[in-house]
């Protein structure tokens, strides 16, 4: 299980955490989060800066150490 904040992938301060066995699962609850938490940079977003935050999420899942 891998933790990811979502100050982390662009969030600013904001403290949410999803965790998850996989990259969709937390994609999935990072979106959720997105949807109700900010929901005006979700309404700002373009298909680039889509696919740039999906670039960024999966390197950063790719670095993150499991949780014990």
């Amino acid at each position: 299980m891998k933790t990811i904040k979502c100050s982390q992938v662009g969030g600013g301060t904001c403290n949410f955490e999803a965790s998850g066995m996989t990259a969709e699962e937390v994609k999935m609850k990072m979106s959720e989060h997105a949807k109700e938490a900010h929901a005006d940079m979700v309404a700002q977003a373009t298909p680039e800066s889509m696919t740039e935050w999906n670039q960024m999420f999966d390197k950063l899942w790719e670095e993150t150490p499991e949780n014990m």
